[in-house]
């Protein structure tokens, strides 16, 4: 199959089974790019798809400076396609299933003490007021968790 008709068909399923507008427009603009890498490097058929494709695409889009989370996202994406080309029986293996994910930075942002300490305000203003049990338990949950050093 044509890997142009291929990406048509799988953007028509989409907005047949109801998926939102906006997951659409991100199927069109993410496999898009990778169509048109495809057609660039001469790959017309999407039987003729292989491993390295993928990967060197995604590579490419790292060098233009895109982030792991947006790498992860397009390789989902292809992924997707190239399941629902498994499904129609157009290929018989998703090559994009042996490309690995990035691994992601995670940033953890954590309170200053002063924010600890303005909230550890708040809950005893409300404790002396309302005498609540929420108010007891929060304060004692940052109290006992609050690295005093």
């Amino acid at each position: 199959m044509l890997l142009k008709f291929g990406y048509q068909d799988f953007l028509d399923d989409r907005r047949f089974k109801n998926t939102t507008k906006v997951n659409i427009r991100n199927n069109e603009k993410i496999l898009g790019g990778f169509v048109d890498y495809c057609i660039e490097k001469e790959v017309v058929s999407v039987e003729d798809i292989t491993y390295s494709h993928v990967r060197q695409y995604l590579i490419e889009c790292q060098e233009r400076g895109d982030k792991a989370g947006t790498i992860n996202t397009k390789l989902l994406r292809i992924r997707a396609f190239l399941n629902y080309m498994v499904e129609c029986e157009v290929i018989k293996n998703n090559p994009a299933k042996k490309v690995k994910k990035q691994k992601e930075d995670v940033k953890i942002d954590v309170f200053s003490d002063d924010q600890i300490r303005q909230m550890l305000n708040f809950y005893r203003r409300i404790k002396q007021r309302e005498k609540s049990y929420v108010a007891y338990r929060d304060y004692m949950m940052i109290v006992t968790t609050w690295n005093r050093n």
